[in-house]
């Protein structure tokens, strides 16, 4: 599990996901993007099935721009999750 922890971290590393969203006036979101869309994201750009519970968002992610997610992967493991926000 530790060995597939490390690997999965290092994968994470050099793919970056993609989310499409709906902003109105200024940027803004409508909402924000969840742990579950980066984790559907994942699943659906990568084939990488990581669970919305392993992922942390350190703050809200309410506009558009690039996002660092942290994801639990094993005990004392970590890796990130880049997140793009685009326009839909």
């Amino acid at each position: 599990e530790k060995k597939a922890a490390l690997a999965l971290k290092e994968a994470l590393n050099d793919k970056p996901v993609k989310i499409k969203a709906k902003a109105g006036s200024g940027g803004r979101l409508f909402g924000s993007v969840t742990t579950k869309e980066v984790s559907e994201a994942l699943k659906a750009q990568y084939n990488i099935d990581l669970p919305k519970t392993r992922l942390e968002l350190s703050e809200p992610i309410k506009s558009f721009g690039t996002y660092q997610v942290k994801a639990k992967l094993y005990t004392e493991i970590q890796g990130v999750v880049t997140v793009k926000v685009e326009e839909a």
